[in-house]
């Protein structure tokens, strides 16, 4: 049998320069062919990837059942995903409504130089706590409002930004304090002259503010370019 030659021998090891450049070229003019066969070299690998997913999610559905399901009528599952959608439908223009307000007092004070600190919410929220009687009461009512300590806090924030963004205008004056004292003089505040007048001061402003707010805030939700989607 005859001997193959080196320069064979060579070639059947090794591929050639030429070998090599056409085999670029190929993959070079058909991206798509070798996308196609690096998909078709990765798909057990995939499938087992997704089947392990899979498994791993029923484990946690029949162990958390809380995470997916909110309730079972009879057997048959509630999902929490049909409970999204419904309060999706229901609250999400109410709430969005009531962020936007947010918004725009917090950009209104802003421009005014109203800053509302940590320590502005500590003390007002801990006033609050004492005038009904200790943390855990109060806890406990806004517990009976559905309110969390956080929403509570969004709320009180969004109420200093009001009284000091218009602390100038909620000020009553001499003749309205007068006159508040004398139509409710009968009340027991009124047998002490100091506390009475820093009632009388409180009822006023809170009433003052509301009527402020009422039309400054209408203002500046007509001028603000919103859109809700």
């Amino acid at each position: 049998m005859p001997k193959a030659s080196p320069k064979a021998k060579v070639k059947s090891a090794k591929l050639s320069k030429s070998d090599i450049g056409d085999e670029k070229k190929q993959s070079t003019k058909s991206p798509i062919l070798h996308s196609i066969n690096k998909i078709r070299a990765y798909r057990p690998v995939k499938r087992d990837y997704l089947a392990l997913i899979i498994v791993g999610l029923a484990v946690l559905a029949f162990f958390n059942k809380g995470w997916f399901i909110a309730a079972t009528v009879n057997g048959q599952p509630l999902t929490n995903l049909e409970v999204q959608k419904r309060l999706n439908s229901s609250y999400k223009e109410s709430v969005v409504n009531q962020m936007v307000g947010e918004k725009i007092l917090e950009q209104e004070g802003t421009k005014k130089g109203v800053v509302i600190s940590q320590q502005d919410l500590n003390s007002r929220v801990e006033a609050d706590e004492k005038s009904y009687g200790g943390k855990e009461v109060f806890e406990m009512l806004l517990s009976q409002q559905g309110l969390s300590r956080e929403d509570y806090l969004t709320r009180v924030k969004a109420l200093l930004l009001i009284e000091r963004i218009y602390s100038a205008e909620i000020k009553p004056t001499d003749e309205e304090m007068k006159s508040f004292m004398e139509e409710n003089a009968s009340l027991p505040e009124a047998t002490d002259e100091a506390k009475f007048k820093e009632f009388a001061t409180t009822q006023l402003s809170q009433q003052k503010l509301s009527q402020v707010f009422s039309q400054k805030f209408s203002e500046l939700r007509k001028s603000a370019n919103i859109q809700i989607f």
